[in-house]
């Protein structure tokens, strides 16, 4: 294979890789950030949980408030039983007595309420803690490792880039450029192709006879007129080449 075409397969190995882990590199922030969203979102479901313990609390507080006042009332109008100097103060005391007696067993009755979501929400709440807490463990490690990678992959990325500039300084600028030029326009990361049985490998077109064996002789630098990647013979070169001599006999 001519020398040149050597180098720039070197140097497409080289980008090639850097392709591969700078597209790595991209995906870990948004992926860093999905998991900073989960643990934000799980966070803040058990906040909503003790927020909504918290007001049943304040309610019941309210209440229990209310109905120690009816007790204490309830003691105050029936001390007074003994002042009452006819029946129809009597029948109004008795009526008093049984309208607080009555609110207070309403007023029960919603205390006991209230308890009973307090429970059902502390439970939902200790369940969902310790499940969310595993969870938010598992995301921050995963974090962790994330952002560790990001540090490898720079460091790994920044030696791929020096090794780039010396493998291009060995190649000559005009060839250097031309490639350059093609591996900017890919979206794959590739300037260079492999050509087997006629048939570009970058882009599955069928080749030209001449051109196909051009290729195979590797004296010069050939480009695909399809996807203008740098043309280089295939891992069956042997085979293509005789294959290629039987179609121009």
């Amino acid at each position: 294979m001519l020398e040149e075409l050597k180098k720039l397969v070197s140097l497409q190995n080289v980008d090639s890789e850097i392709f591969k882990l700078e597209e790595e590199l991209d995906t870990l922030p948004d992926k860093n950030d999905a998991l900073e969203e989960q643990i934000v979102e799980k966070e803040n479901k058990i906040k909503e949980l003790k927020n909504a313990i918290d007001i049943q609390v304040d309610e019941k507080e309210k209440r229990d408030e209310i109905y120690k006042k009816g007790e204490e009332k309830l003691k105050t109008i029936t001390g007074k039983q003994s002042a009452i100097r006819n029946k129809e103060e009597y029948n109004a005391l008795l009526r008093e007595i049984d309208n607080i007696k009555r609110f207070n067993r309403d007023l029960s009755d919603e205390i006991a309420e209230i308890n009973k979501e307090i429970e059902a929400k502390t439970e939902e709440l200790n369940i969902t803690e310790e499940q969310f807490s595993r969870e938010i463990e598992g995301f921050k490690k995963q974090i962790e490792i994330n952002s560790k990678r990001m540090d490898e992959l720079d460091k790994t990325i920044d030696k791929l880039y020096d090794e780039r500039e010396k493998l291009s300084k060995n190649i000559r600028p005009a060839v250097y450029n031309k490639y350059q030029r093609i591996i900017e326009t890919s979206p794959n990361g590739k300037a260079i192709a492999m050509a087997e049985h006629r048939v570009c490998l970058g882009c599955n077109m069928t080749l030209p006879p001449e051109l196909y064996n051009m290729v195979l002789r590797a004296v010069r630098i050939e480009v695909c007129p399809n996807c203008q990647c740098i043309l280089i013979p295939g891992d069956n070169h042997s085979d293509n080449k005789k294959s290629s001599e039987k179609e121009e006999n």
